[in-house]
């Protein structure tokens, strides 16, 4: 009795297990069924998007080939344009130096002469004041003279000698 329980026991496993793999094989069939239908629909929208990339891959790299002498030559043209800048910059930096430097020159001229030009009219003023107050003093101091003679004889007439 417990060898046939035991065998009914172990039939009853065993058809559970092939159950469960019937199930599982269902399972997966249905999955794979999917998958494929996925794949197909995958593959439907991603082959025009790929043929397309192909194109554009291709037309990309014809203009990169068309336009890398251009490229190459507008490079070339920059840097001669660039060193042409830099040369003609430094022709002008040398250019303003230079005038920079005349300028300073004629203002030194300009302020020797401006200073010459001051000292000979201090100059010439001194001596026109010398010139003018000398004369001007003894005039005066002689017209002082006369005053005071005359004065004196005014005041000595007008009254009588003792």
């Amino acid at each position: 009795m417990t060898l046939t329980i035991l065998v009914a026991v172990i039939a009853v496993a065993g058809l559970i297990q092939l159950f469960v793999f019937i199930a599982i094989f269902v399972a997966i069939k249905k999955g794979m069924t999917e998958a494929g239908e996925y794949a197909k629909d995958f593959r439907s929208d991603i082959v025009p998007v790929l043929e397309h990339s192909k194109k554009l891959i291709s037309v990309t790299r014809e203009l990169i080939t068309r336009l890398e002498p251009k490229l190459e030559a507008a490079a070339a043209d920059v840097a001669d344009l660039a060193h042409i800048a830099s040369v003609e910059a430094r022709k002008m930096q040398e250019s303003a130096d230079e005038i920079a430097e005349r300028v300073r020159r004629q203002a030194a001229r300009v302020d020797g002469m401006a200073t010459e030009a001051l000292d000979t009219v201090d100059r010439v003023g001194n001596f026109v004041n010398q010139a003018v107050s000398v004369p001007l003093r003894q005039v005066s101091g002689v017209v002082a003279a006369g005053r005071a003679i005359y004065d004196t004889l005014r005041t000595s007439r007008g009254r009588p000698r003792v």
